[in-house]
């Protein structure tokens, strides 16, 4: 997957120029260089990256290539291209002039990289017509109709403490209600799609009755989104990322203004915490969600209704959920919105023991990290914290 690597330190740097299979001394002369804008390539043929590293020591920069590439003893070479934005931008021009061996794609694809690294290209999306400006984090308040999720089971079952929770959430900052009548939480089981109707649809008609908000429909299931699409909600979180229900996508191309976020996730939630294992995560996961956009794309639905959540807590290791918070800006990559949703999650109770309601303040670090990384929606149970430290981080940069 190509995309800007968010280096931290020099351990960081040292493993990125190992995955790409740098020589010994190359990492050791190399890693200190990696302290600028990093900008991964896959997959570049062996003489495009012997021009691409000539014209980055050019350039006053420099780029990685796997042992081999200089004698010409390997024919694929993964690069990481090293420098700031302004010699990356200069390496571009240079290659305008090379219509040979990928240069114009790669070419193509530094500038896309460029251009939407920090997150700052999204801007005003339309979902059912109502306009979310993504030109800054938006908050998503969760709501769930259940009597076992993990946080705030049992509270929202009755349908007028529901609605109250969503106006409640409305005031408090909140731009979209994400509404779910099944638990997710690792080792939870399936729901009637009768059951998960009894509780979600009645609260959505309600809600549409007196607002005009965005409201999302937090389900796996294509009968219970088709008929929460038709009593006004105007966004679908499938966490399965229209796997589980082969009939969703047809409900998504029947509906062309609604939205439709896809989640990375292994296995289902009954299973996704048996011994979870990655290699790569970062890059295993935006490789999933590339295919899931692609395939969404494939199958009629616009890309600019397409939102990505790299999925935090769902089929993850502990490391795996950190990792994602330390390489958010990685996600930009994928040209779509990104949504974080860490709220209250077991993973911070491996940081300070803690139980579900009793995590708001790691719930707010992670707001903090993402909107640091540029993420668009951040999915939370408690708005009112959650946009003040929002409204004093936007202060902060509108200066």
């Amino acid at each position: 997957m190509n995309r800007i690597l968010h280096i931290l330190n020099s351990e960081q740097a040292q493993a990125e120029l190992k995955k790409i299979k740098v020589s010994s001394g190359g990492i050791e002369s190399m890693y200190p260089k990696m302290n600028g804008l990093c900008l991964k390539l896959e997959n570049v043929p062996l003489a495009a990256a012997n021009i691409l590293k000539q014209e980055m020591l050019s350039l006053g920069g420099d780029a990685a290539v796997a042992r081999g590439v200089v004698n010409g003893t390997v024919p694929i070479s993964e690069v990481i291209l090293m420098g700031n934005a302004i010699k990356l931008r200069r390496l571009a021009d240079k290659l305008a002039w090379q219509q040979y061996f990928t240069l114009p794609v790669i070419r193509k694809d530094i500038l896309r990289l460029l251009k939407n690294h920090q997150g700052d290209n999204i801007g005003i999306r339309e979902y059912n017509g109502k306009v979310l400006d993504l030109s800054k984090t938006q908050i998503m308040g969760i709501l769930n109709i259940t009597p076992d999720s993990f946080s705030d089971g049992e509270q929202f079952l009755a349908k007028d403490t529901a609605i109250e929770q969503a106006f409640k959430m409305i005031d408090e900052g909140a731009a979209i209600i994400d509404i779910g009548g099944e638990s997710t939480h690792p080792g939870a089981t399936e729901v009637s799609v009768e059951e998960e109707l009894d509780r979600v649809i009645d609260v959505i008609t309600e809600i549409r009755q007196k607002s005009n908000i965005l409201i999302s429909i937090d389900t796996t299931k294509a009968t219970v989104a088709r008929s929460a699409l038709q009593v006004g909600a105007d966004i679908v979180n499938d966490i399965s990322a229209l796997r589980f229900d082969s009939e969703m996508v047809k409900v998504l191309a029947d509906n062309p203004q609604a939205g439709i976020i896809l989640m990375h996730m292994l296995g289902t939630p009954l299973t996704m915490q048996e011994k979870p294992v990655y290699e790569d995560t970062i890059r295993e996961i935006l490789e999933f969600l590339k295919e899931r956009i692609d395939f969404a794309v494939s199958k009629g639905i616009a890309r600019d209704k397409i939102v990505i959540d790299p999925g935090i807590g769902f089929g993850k290791r502990h490391l795996d959920n950190l990792l994602i918070l330390q390489r958010l800006a990685e996600f930009h990559c994928l040209d779509c919105p990104v949504v974080l949703a860490a709220s209250r999650k077991s993973f911070i109770n491996r940081i300070y023991e803690s139980e579900a309601a009793d995590r708001e303040e790691g719930t707010l670090a992670a707001t903090a990290i993402g909107n640091a990384a540029g993420i668009h929606i951040v999915r939370v149970h408690q708005v009112k914290q959650n946009n003040r430290l929002l409204k004093v981080m936007q202060a902060v940069k509108e200066i």
